[in-house]
């Protein structure tokens, strides 16, 4: 079996002391699997769509989904040429116990602040924050629903999980194939060890619960 990953930094195991614990990990290990982790810390709702197009051209067995907030952008970031979550950055600095990890935009976008696409990226962030829910839920909805029909399209097998409780309804609207695990709402039962993620606890019972997904439904 080939399973892959495509979430942020939960899915990718930000915070934990070893990449063992990471559920996926721990779900692979179970089923003795081939594990290709495509998670990014810090990615938006539409950069995991990117990793979903990437997912289904490895044709694996079965495609695992951790969503993220729909407060995110992305932007290139200049340093690596990579493509990374982007929050407006005033809005880290009056969150910085939660967002303590986070880069900047600033920095991310380093000097190239007067650029068209520094501008793009600036705005597009900002509009997240200052539109309203129901719009900025329904292009959450949308990314989702592509990332769905995608893999569907694809016939390969596919599990979501929203890592924020308050999007479940929204994806339970999208598809059947999900699992309720909001691992950021619950990660103040046992943060990892950067105090910022959930810990190994919570990536075990989140693993169950995909195993037993798995062992009922693919």
């Amino acid at each position: 079996m080939k399973i892959i990953a495509c979430g942020d930094s939960y899915t990718l195991g930000e915070g934990l002391s070893n990449l063992k614990q990471v559920y996926i990990n721990l779900v692979a290990n179970y089923f003795n699997a081939e594990i290709i982790n495509l998670s990014q810390s810090g990615a938006s709702e539409f950069l995991i769509t990117d990793q979903v197009e990437k997912a289904v051209k490895q044709k694996p067995d079965l495609i695992i989904i951790g969503h993220t907030s729909e407060y995110r952008w992305q932007v290139r970031d200049k340093r690596t040429g990579w493509w990374q979550g982007f929050i407006v950055a005033n809005w880290i600095q009056k969150n910085k116990k939660s967002y303590r990890n986070w880069v900047l935009s600033e920095q991310i976008l380093d000097n190239t602040r007067k650029t068209p696409e520094h501008y793009a990226a600036w705005h597009a962030a900002g509009m997240l924050y200052y539109s309203e829910e129901k719009v900025i839920r329904r292009l959450w909805k949308s990314a989702v629903a592509l990332q769905y029909t995608i893999i569907n399209n694809h016939n390969i097998n596919q599990i979501h999980f929203c890592c924020f409780d308050h999007l479940q309804n929204d994806l339970e609207c999208i598809t059947n194939k999900f699992i309720n695990f909001p691992l950021d709402n619950l990660k103040h039962k046992e943060f990892a060890p950067d105090g910022s993620h959930a810990g190994p606890n919570l990536h075990k019972l989140l693993a169950k619960k995909l195993i037993n997904h798995i062992n009922q439904f693919h």
